[in-house]
């Protein structure tokens, strides 16, 4: 009885291990990739910058980073002082017909994200500081910009 136990438990284990062999699938070549946008190899490595802000009381002023389209950013920003009006946004300067808004805030403190340029042009932030006090705003871009343009105090 114990042997007929013991081989029927034995052929139950065995049928369950190829059972779970056979629906395990092979690793050794990759499923291929339906979407080969999410991979971009570059020609150079990502850049980084940090720019500072100093914001009188009412003053504004516009950073924008320059990026052909698919071209990916990273950025973070934040302030000392009171809360900063911030509008994150992109456009064309070839095609002054449009502009596109990502992100607006009334009044924050900092701000975290990336972007994946939908078009080549320039993609950045307008600053405002509607406090009653000087502020300053740290910012800093990486990825595979060409450049910051800095349009200063507006």
């Amino acid at each position: 009885m114990g042997l007929l136990r013991l081989s029927t438990l034995g052929l139950l284990l065995l049928s369950v291990l190829v059972t779970c062999t056979e629906q395990v699938a092979s690793t050794d070549a990759p499923r291929p990739l339906e979407d080969t946008s999410v991979y971009q190899n570059q020609d150079s490595p990502f850049r980084s910058e940090v720019v500072e802000i100093v914001l009188a009381p009412g003053a504004g002023t516009e950073v924008q980073s320059v990026l052909a389209e698919n071209q990916v950013i990273l950025y973070q920003w934040n302030t000392d002082g009171p809360f900063v009006y911030s509008d994150f946004h992109g456009h064309d300067p070839a095609d002054d017909s449009f502009w596109v808004q990502y992100r607006e805030d009334q009044a924050g403190l900092d701000d975290y994200g990336s972007l994946v340029a939908p078009f080549s042009g320039q993609h950045g932030w307008y600053f405002r500081n509607d406090g009653q006090v000087e502020i300053v705003i740290r910012l800093r871009v990486s990825g595979y910009f060409s450049e910051i343009v800095n349009h200063g105090i507006l």
